[in-house]
């Protein structure tokens, strides 16, 4: 199984809907650590701590800063996307 197939697996696995096709997603686990997306599926897009969704790039082209703008702990995801809804209604 390639890294590919096996995020794919994991992404599968770990989803919380919240409404329509956007999810909160585990993305990774280290260190006793989760960390978690608020994802689009069908846009692709990912929400970024600037409260605004870009593209989320393929698996091999995701930097640094990619993943530090796009990854939360569960409960700060929750909120934000909470401010999200607040804010877009």
């Amino acid at each position: 199984m390639t890294i590919e197939e096996k995020a794919k697996w994991f992404d599968a696995a770990m989803k919380f809907g919240l409404e329509g096709s956007i999810q909160i997603v585990m993305k990774s686990k280290k260190d006793g650590q989760a960390k978690w997306a608020i994802v689009d599926t069908a846009n692709n897009k990912v929400f970024n701590s600037n409260m605004e969704w870009e593209d989320e790039p393929e698996l091999s082209k995701r930097d640094d800063a990619f993943l530090i703008r796009t990854r939360f702990s569960f409960e700060d995801a929750v909120s934000m996307y909470e401010q999200f809804k607040m804010f877009a209604e």
